[in-house]
């Protein structure tokens, strides 16, 4: 090849058309790295995080997750067996659905009357209403929605066996302990003796 060759080869090479091609390549490429990069950062903290808010709630112990509802399950066991005499404890606690979330939203409401009157005299009122609700996000880049409000489930029973409830004043103090920590009235309490 001559040098008048490579000269006029390097010349198509850098015309516009190459050149446009080659940044448009790149632009891709650099946007695709942000987007990726962007999506692995969020599900690695999403994985990382246990904590979410409701019913479900999650608690890390021990590299374990429990549920709100065995969180308080094992905290009620752990203090009805350090009531004098109960000896061994197993506690079974019963719930309505999960916890309701109430969350704040904007709420736009557009009503319109008009009235049309048609060729022959007839007048006929139309009335129009449009109803918009957003639910309002935080602001803490986490992209969940403000909580106004979150209603727990409702215990519906607890079942408590114990090896001391044999003796009819250790079942009597499980029976009032459970009553009370839990606020829940004596129909929706059973203390059991253990075999």
């Amino acid at each position: 090849m001559k040098l008048e060759d490579i000269k006029n080869f390097l010349k198509e090479l850098m015309s516009k058309k190459y050149v446009a091609n080659i940044v448009v390549l790149l632009a891709i490429a650099i946007i695709a790295l942000i987007f990726t990069s962007d999506f692995l950062v969020k599900d690695s903290d999403v994985k990382n995080s246990l904590k979410k808010t409701g019913g479900d709630t999650f608690v890390q112990e021990g590299g374990m997750s429990k549920t709100e509802e065995a969180v308080i399950e094992e905290r009620l066991k752990q203090i009805l067996g350090k009531i004098k005499g109960s000896g061994e404890v197993e506690v079974m606690i019963t719930f309505d659905m999960g916890s309701e979330i109430i969350p704040a939203s904007n709420t736009v409401k557009i009503e319109d009357t008009s009235e049309e009157k048609d060729a022959s005299g007839g007048v006929r009122t139309v009335q129009s209403q449009n109803l918009t609700e957003n639910i309002v996000i935080s602001n803490d880049n986490t992209a969940k929605p403000l909580v106004l409000k979150e209603i727990k489930p409702q215990i519906r029973g607890v079942i408590v066996v114990a090896e001391g409830a044999d003796d009819i004043e250790v079942k009597m103090r499980l029976y009032d302990a459970v009553k009370t920590v839990l606020q829940v009235s004596g129909d929706r309490v059973q203390v059991y003796a253990k075999d």
